[in-house]
Formats: structure tokens, C-alpha cells, sequence
């Protein structure tokens, strides 16, 4: 009798967990999708994201996507990440610092006393390194570059590095569109971050370079959000930020490329000269003076 009961409890506990994950698949879509190129290993198991809106400050779930395990499920190398955020921290620093030698200062130099028979030391000129108003003996001799390229191998596993990281700690986030949102509202947006606790500072990448609509109004009077295309994206803004918020596009766009290199058959090691990059370093920021607020890297 106590049997035929446990059975018939068994028996109506699964029958309604069955239809309530059936009502929730009917209102929560999986995408599926094919990834190129997916690593045939049992033991490795496919990452996935939920699908948020931004049209509401609620975390609205419109489905699940796959992620391709050779982006955001990679060996943490924190050496290899850490490589790509120093060369960006150091790469464009020019030091034009000068400091004079005893030739270049101004004045005449002359000789302070006669060389013998003063019981002072030996001086030639008022211009020594040792007086005031004296040359520097080993000073710095700018202008001097810290100028190197990274290999290409080491900067896209470093990409693949920090969004792994990222997903990992939760602060990847996919969406289905970034562009044309309706609502403008700062206070909209402050609350949004806060209701699904994106942190202190917020990363919006699309594949467009050109945002419209609610989140381009907002991000003028909130410099802790950022809106960054897909050709910029970066070890050092992935780190920086607390949250990064991918559309579903930029998704696509940055398996699509990173992929592409992956597996190409050419050689990653490029040649780069300083005096071919020279001029494009030296213009990378013209045209980005703001009146309110500086650029933010």
C-alpha cells in the first residue's frame, strides 16, 4: 500500500515538473546554432547565455544561445592576458622629456677658479653637473618610444582569454539589440544596471560604430557607460569594465573573426615598424576632444 502511494507521488511530481518545463520552453527559446569548426571532445561542454531585452528595467528572457567553446571556454592563461594589457598600457608612450647636458646649457661656462693653488678641486666650467644651474650628467635624452607589436597569435588568445574570464564570472551578458531603443532616460538606465547588478561600469559592444536611439542619449550623461563597436573591443577595456553586454550581432561578428584567425592557415607573426605606424599613432585621438568630457579607452 505504501509502495503503490510513493509510485503514485513520484508519478504526479513528475508529470508536473514535465508541463511546467514545458510552459517555460514555450515562453523561453533555445537557439540553436550551428558553430564552426566545434572541437569533437566529449568531456567539453558547450557554453551557453541567456538572451536579455533592454526595453525594460526587468531581466526580460527571450532564450538561450550557444557560445563556441573555442572563445568562451578557453585555459584561463592569466601570463598571456596579462602580456596584452602591459603592451596596451605602454605601446603609444612617447617620453619627450629632454634634460640638457654641460654643452647644451646656456651661458658661457666659463672656469669658476685657477686650477692650481686654490686647495679646491679640479673645475672647467660653471656648467658641471655638480653646481647649480649645471648640466645633467646622465639625464633622460628624449624623445624615446616604447613602441612594440604583440604577435597576433598572443593578442587574439588574449581576447579569447577575457571573455572566457567574463563568462565564466558571470559578467557577460548577450542581448538582441542595442540599436534604436526607445527610452532616453538616464534614471531609466541607472536603474536598469542596478536591477540586474551590472556593476559600477558598464560596456555596451555592438558591430555597428554608430549607435541611435535611448542607450546613445543616455551615454552622453553617463560616462560610466560605454558603447564600443566590435573592431575596437580589447583586453584592457574587457578588464576595466565590470560588465560587458554583447548584441546578438556583435556576438556573431566576434565568433566569425576570431575563429577565422584561429584556424587560418597563414602565418600569425606580422612585421610592424615604429615609422610605419608612426603618423596613425600620433592622429589616433584627432577628432575626439569632447567639450564636456575626455575620451574613454
Amino acid at each position: 500500500m505504501l509502495s503503490r502511494q510513493v509510485r503514485s507521488l513520484l508519478s504526479s511530481r513528475l508529470f508536473s515538473t514535465a508541463t511546467q518545463d514545458a510552459s517555460s520552453s514555450s515562453d523561453v527559446s533555445n537557439v540553436q546554432r550551428e558553430l564552426w569548426r566545434k572541437p569533437e571532445n566529449p568531456f567539453l561542454k558547450t557554453p551557453q547565455a541567456w538572451i536579455s531585452s533592454l526595453e525594460t528595467v526587468e531581466d526580460t528572457k527571450l532564450g538561450l544561445v550557444d557560445l563556441h567553446p573555442d572563445i568562451f571556454r578557453t585555459s584561463p592563461r592569466i601570463d598571456i592576458l596579462h602580456r596584452n594589457i602591459t603592451w596596451q598600457s605602454v605601446y603609444r608612450n612617447v617620453q619627450m622629456t629632454k634634460m640638457l647636458t654641460k654643452a647644451e646649457m646656456p651661458g658661457g661656462g666659463r672656469k669658476p677658479w685657477p686650477q692650481k693653488k686654490t686647495g679646491r678641486a679640479h673645475v672647467g666650467s660653471i656648467r658641471a653637473p655638480q653646481f647649480i644651474r649645471g648640466g645633467f650628467a646622465n639625464g633622460v635624452r628624449g624623445p624615446r618610444t616604447w613602441f612594440y607589436m604583440l604577435p597576433d597569435a598572443i593578442r587574439i588568445q588574449g581576447l579569447c582569454v577575457a571573455l572566457t574570464l567574463k563568462h565564466s564570472q558571470d559578467d557577460l551578458h548577450v542581448v538582441d539589440n542595442i540599436q534604436n531603443l526607445q527610452n532616453g532616460d538616464p534614471k531609466f538606465w541607472i536603474d536598469l544596471c542596478e536591477a540586474r547588478n551590472y556593476g559600477y561600469s558598464v560596456l555596451f559592444v555592438d558591430d555597428s560604430d554608430e549607435v541611435n536611439g535611448g542607450l546613445a542619449e543616455a551615454q552622453q550623461s553617463l560616462p560610466w557607460l560605454n558603447v564600443m563597436p566590435v573592431y575596437g573591443l580589447n583586453c584592457y577595456s574587457l578588464i576595466k569594465y565590470d560588465t560587458v553586454v554583447l548584441s546578438r550581432s556583435a556576438l556573431e561578428t566576434i565568433e566569425q573573426r576570431l575563429l577565422s584567425h584561429i584556424h587560418r592557415a597563414g602565418p600569425l607573426n606580422k612585421k610592424f615598424r615604429y615609422m610605419d605606424y608612426k603618423e596613425k599613432i600620433l592622429q589616433e585621438a584627432e577628432g575626439e576632444e569632447d567639450p564636456h568630457m575626455p575620451p574613454v579607452v
